[in-house]
C-alpha cells in the first residue's frame, strides 16, 4: 500500500478498530429484523445522492483495494432479512428527475416538476413528511454533506416553488422545528450573507437550538436541545481535497461522525425519522470525478456501519438504503488485450491527489500544453498526458473544441474522459440519468421495499408506520413541461471549492 493510499485511510478514519471486519449484528435481534408485518418505531433513510450502479460497483472495487474488505452495502445483500428492490424515481415532467423532484416523491408522495420542492406547478404547496410526523410525536433529523438547505434534505421538510429558495427553506426548517439539522450551508443562516439580512442564527437560538460550527462543538453538543450544525459556508468540501488536512478534520465532521451524534441524540426519543445523505457523491459525478465520488461513497458506507450498529442495539429500527437517481453513469471499462489493463489502471484511482474541481482551477481558461501535462502529473501522482491529448484539451478549454454529443460538451466531461485513460472509468456525460435505483431495506417493515417500488409509495409507507393518515394532492404526468430556467440545477457550483 502506498503512502498516498495509507494517508487517505488514516485521514478519513477508515483505519480504526474493527474497520476491516464486517459490522457487528446482535444475534438476538436477527429474528426481529426479518419478521414481516411489524412497524418500526425508528426510521433511518440513507441516500447516496446521484449514485449510479456503476458508482456502487466502483466503490466495491475501491473498498477492496483500499480497505481490504467489501462495502457494507454489498455485504448486506447476502444477509438474511435484507430486502432488495428497484425504485422508479421519475419526475412529473420527465423520466429523469433532479434531486428536488426525487426527494419530493419521498417527502410528499406526489410527483412534482424538476426544480420544485413539494410544490405543484399550479401553485399548490404540499405538506412535507417532517411536518406531518409532528402529530405522531416523532422527532426528525436531516444530515447531509451538502448544504443543509439543498434539494434532498429540503424534500423532507420544506415546500417551495424552486430549490433555489434556500433562504426560505432555512426558515421553514425553523417553522417545523426539525430536531437535528447537520451539514454545510452556514451562509443560508448568516445575516451578512442572506439577501434579507435576517439573523436566522439568532432566531434558531431563541427557539432553543444549539448552533454548532465545528466538529468539536458537535461532539460536545447537549442532547436535550435541538441542533443546527452548519460546518462549512457552502457544501462540505470534497473529502479528496482534504485527506491530509488535519485542521479540516478537526473542524468539519465526517458523515459517519454526524450520523453517530444524530443517533445518540435521537435515541432518547421513542420514535424518530432520520434522513442521512451522502450528497457530494452526486456532485462529484456531475464533475465526472470518479476519485472524489468513490471516496464520498466510502464515507457514506462508513455512515451505514454506524446506522447498523444502532439497529443492532435497537432492533425496532428500519434502515432504508437508496439513491434518488443516477448521475453520469460511470463505468469501469475493459481496456487492453483480454481486458488485462483494466485492474492496474483502476488502482490509480487510489493515487489521485485532488478533485476535478481543483484540477480545473489549476488549469485556468487557456492553459498551454506543458501546463496541462504538469497539472495532471501532479494531480494523479504521475500520469503523463500525451502532447496530442493535452493539445485537444487545450483547444476545448479555449472554447475552440467541439463534440458530437451535446451532453458531453463541458469541461468536466472532457477532463473526466481524459482521466479515463489513466483510471479505466468512463462517463456517459455529467447529467442525471433515468435508471431505476437500487433500494435495500432491513428491519421492521422492510418487506414493503421488495420488488419494483414507486418512489411516491415511500411517503405513504412512512406515514402508515407512524399511524398518520394524510394524502397530498396529485397531478397527472406532463412530460416536457418546465417551470422556468431558474428551476434547473446549478451544477457549476459543484466546481467551486469551499474553504
Amino acid at each position: 500500500m502506498t503512502n498516498t493510499r495509507r494517508g487517505f485511510l488514516k485521514q478519513s478514519g477508515l483505519i480504526a478498530a474493527g474497520a476491516l471486519s464486517a459490522p457487528h449484528f446482535a444475534r438476538s435481534s436477527e429474528a426481529l429484523l426479518s419478521r414481516p408485518g411489524q412497524k418500526p418505531r425508528r426510521i433511518i433513510m440513507m441516500v447516496s445522492d446521484g449514485m449510479s450502479m456503476g458508482t456502487l460497483t466502483g466503490a466495491e472495487h475501491f473498498s477492496l483495494l483500499t480497505r481490504g474488505r467489501p462495502t457494507t452495502w454489498m455485504q448486506l445483500l447476502n444477509r438474511p432479512g435484507t430486502v432488495q428492490g428497484l425504485m422508479n424515481m421519475r419526475a412529473l415532467n420527465a423520466i429523469v428527475p433532479d434531486s428536488a423532484a426525487a426527494a419530493s416523491k419521498w417527502g410528499s408522495g406526489s410527483l412534482v416538476v424538476n426544480g420544485a420542492v413539494n410544490h405543484l406547478p399550479d401553485g399548490t404547496g404540499l405538506t412535507p413528511l417532517c411536518e406531518l410526523l409532528t402529530s405522531g410525536q416523532w422527532q426528525r433529523g436531516l444530515v447531509t454533506t451538502t448544504e443543509i438547505t439543498h434539494a434532498t434534505p429540503a424534500g423532507f421538510a420544506a415546500s417551495v416553488s424552486s430549490r433555489d429558495l434556500a433562504d426560505t427553506i432555512a426558515e421553514q426548517y425553523l417553522k417545523h422545528r426539525v430536531d437535528v439539522l447537520l451539514g454545510g450551508g452556514r451562509d443560508k443562516f448568516d445575516p451578512a450573507k442572506r439577501k434579507d439580512q435576517r439573523d436566522l442564527f439568532a432566531d434558531y437560538t431563541q427557539a432553543g437550538y444549539d448552533i454548532l460550527r465545528t466538529a468539536d462543538e458537535l461532539r460536545a453538543a447537549p442532547l436535550h436541545k435541538r441542533w443546527l450544525g452548519v460546518f462549512s459556508p457552502g457544501h462540505i468540501p470534497y473529502l479528496i481535497d482534504h485527506l491530509k488536512d488535519a485542521e479540516h478534520h478537526r473542524t468539519v465532521p465526517m458523515l459517519a461522525a454526524m450520523t453517530r451524534r444524530a443517533l445518540e441524540k435521537l435515541a432518547n426519543s421513542e420514535r424518530f425519522f432520520l434522513m442521512i445523505e451522502g450528497g457530494r457523491v452526486d456532485q462529484a459525478c456531475h464533475n465526472c470525478d470518479i476519485a472524489a465520488a468513490l471516496r464520498e461513497q466510502i464515507a457514506f458506507d462508513e455512515a451505514v456501519d454506524v446506522a447498523l450498529e444502532f439497529q443492532a442495539r435497537h432492533p425496532d429500527t428500519l434502515i432504508v438504503l437508496t439513491t434518488d437517481h443516477g448521475c453520469g453513469n460511470p463505468g469501469v471499462n475493459a481496456i487492453g488485450g483480454a481486458y488485462a489493463r483494466t485492474s492496474p489502471l483502476f488502482k490509480n484511482v487510489a493515487e489521485m491527489r485532488c478533485s476535478v474541481a481543483t484540477i480545473l482551477k489549476q488549469l485556468g481558461s487557456e492553459p498551454a500544453v506543458a501546463h496541462i501535462q504538469s497539472v495532471f502529473r501532479e494531480a494523479t501522482g504521475g500520469f503523463e498526458v500525451s502532447e496530442r491529448r493535452a493539445a485537444l484539451l487545450a483547444t476545448f478549454l479555449a472554447s475552440k473544441g467541439s463534440v458530437l454529443y451535446d451532453v458531453t460538451n463541458s469541461q468536466v466531461v472532457q477532463v473526466g474522459q481524459l482521466l479515463a485513460n489513466h483510471l479505466a472509468v468512463g462517463w456517459t456525460g455529467s447529467t442525471h440519468t433515468a435508471d431505476y435505483v437500487p433500494v435495500t431495506a432491513r428491519g421492521p417493515g422492510a418487506e414493503h421495499f421488495h420488488g419494483l417500488v414507486n418512489g411516491t409509495s415511500v411517503f405513504d409507507q412512512f406515514l402508515t408506520f407512524a399511524g398518520v393518515e394524510f394524502k397530498n394532492p396529485q397531478l397527472p404526468v406532463t412530460d416536457g413541461f418546465a417551470l422556468r430556467d431558474s428551476a434547473v440545477e446549478n451544477t457549476g457550483e459543484y466546481q467551486e471549492l469551499t474553504a
